[in-house]
């Protein structure tokens, strides 16, 4: 089901952290652009250490069972590669923010889910966790890893 309802045509930054809700990953989403069900910005991966941010485009969407936010393609294969990789990471972020209870842990559903898939149409992998808004602390997460995690080298073109 398709809308236009991403938290009221929202733009921003929301950062992804693992399902224990104990550690941030070092990239982090940029929407710039959210007009009409269209969504589009890019994957902040420079904080990782790659050579240029991930293209990310999509539509607003609702996930059974989680709810209203975004689904994109994200580029950040290519981005990790500087190159064509034939590997695809498609999320879906939800237009809240996490909970957290007063001891600081989340609680209630999680706010981002992705998948990953190949050229070939194999799956290969999925990850999922909490989502907040804003950029993640860059000194503490740089070497967390990204939420796509590495792909099969049997994968890559």
């Amino acid at each position: 089901m398709l809308g236009c309802s991403f938290a009221s045509a929202q733009t921003g930054t929301f950062n992804f952290w693992n399902t224990a809700g104990t550690s941030e990953y070092c990239n982090y989403l940029v929407i710039t652009y959210n007009y009409g069900g269209v969504v589009a910005g890019y994957d902040d991966v420079v904080a990782c250490g790659f050579p240029n941010n991930a293209p990310v485009v999509g539509y607003d969407g609702t996930l059974p069972g989680y709810g209203k936010g975004i689904i994109v393609g994200d580029g950040i294969y290519d981005a990790e590669e500087d190159g064509y990789t034939g590997l695809q990471w498609t999320i879906w972020v939800s237009d809240k923010s996490s909970k957290r209870a007063k001891t600081g842990h989340f609680t209630g559903k999680y706010g981002w889910l992705g998948v990953a898939g190949s050229y070939t149409g194999a799956y290969f992998g999925d990850n999922y966790g909490y989502m907040t808004i804003g950029a993640p602390e860059k000194g503490e997460v740089a070497d967390h890893g990204t939420t796509a995690g590495k792909p099969p080298a049997k994968l890559r073109k």
